[in-house]
């Protein structure tokens, strides 16, 4: 190897090396804000948003999309997400719960947000969640099945009037009923036990 291409190499790597020093350093001075009231500068907010959305579609292109459009199945969805999603997302007529507002980010209006996402993408959020948004993953307290009746819901939802979920609502009973015949009531539990 010539000396120009050892310079050159060695110039590199010591960048590097300052760069990941810097970033350690800044890790344990405690300058970085991580308040949730402090929004983050616009250049971290296009480098996380950029980065959830490739890495949601790279995830997504391998799953099968089953139909969707039996009214049984958007009927349930509508039980889930009511019950678990209308205190952060809220739905037609109905703003977020009081808490819902000291997130950061901020929880998408979901009739809005969803227009541009395929069903797949929607089934992979469900699922496993986004880390460091307030989004959870309901993997491991729901089955597929469910999962995807709740994004039944939410291609419903995107066209769903105050007056349409108000009268979806008034046909559902108030606690969802379990696959294994148990009641539950996500609105109670969160609340309950969930610590900010």
């Amino acid at each position: 190897m010539s000396i120009n291409k050892k310079t050159i190499l060695f110039s590199v790597l010591g960048v590097i090396l300052i760069e990941i020093i810097v970033v350690i350093a800044g890790a344990y001075s405690g300058i970085p804000d991580v308040a949730a009231t402090k929004p983050e500068g616009s250049m971290m907010r296009w480098l996380l948003s950029t980065t959830k959305d490739h890495s949601i579609g790279a995830r997504a292109k391998n799953i099968t999309v089953p139909p969707l459009e039996d009214s049984a199945l958007i009927s349930k969805g509508f039980d889930h997400y009511h019950d678990m999603c209308v205190t952060c997302h809220g739905a037609p007529g109905k703003t977020p719960d009081e808490f819902a507002k000291g997130l950061n980010p901020h929880a998408p209006n979901l009739a809005r947000s969803t227009q541009d996402m395929d069903p797949s993408e929607m089934f992979l959020v469900v699922k496993d969640g986004i880390k460091m948004t307030g989004m959870p993953g309901f993997a491991s307290t729901h089955s597929d099945s469910e999962l995807w009746a709740i994004v039944a819901f939410l291609k419903r939802l995107q066209t769903m009037s105050p007056e349409e979920y108000t009268a979806f609502q008034k046909s559902q009973p108030h606690e969802i009923m379990e696959e294994n015949g148990e009641h539950h009531d996500y609105n109670k539990r969160l609340h309950n036990h969930a610590h900010y």
